[in-house]
């Protein structure tokens, strides 16, 4: 099954990441995750795989933010 993505959430959340040092490749990742979650699901249908790229694209932004990365 494939998940559905919201075009403009991948979006805002591509745009966020990348102005703030995120990686294109991670930014784009984690946007798909963020733009599919589904409420109705358990962890909002993240798999393992989803959460970690993520929470790759959060240690890249917060990195960034504190002059890390």
């Amino acid at each position: 099954m494939t998940k559905e993505i919201k075009e403009n959430v991948y979006n805002a959340s591509y745009k966020a990441l990348t102005e703030n040092g995120v990686d294109e490749d991670v930014a784009d990742k984690a946007s798909k995750v963020v733009a599919s979650d589904d409420f109705n699901l358990k962890d909002l249908g993240r798999t393992n795989e989803d959460r970690n790229n993520v929470a790759e694209a959060m240690r890249q932004f917060w990195g960034n933010q504190r002059g890390e990365e």
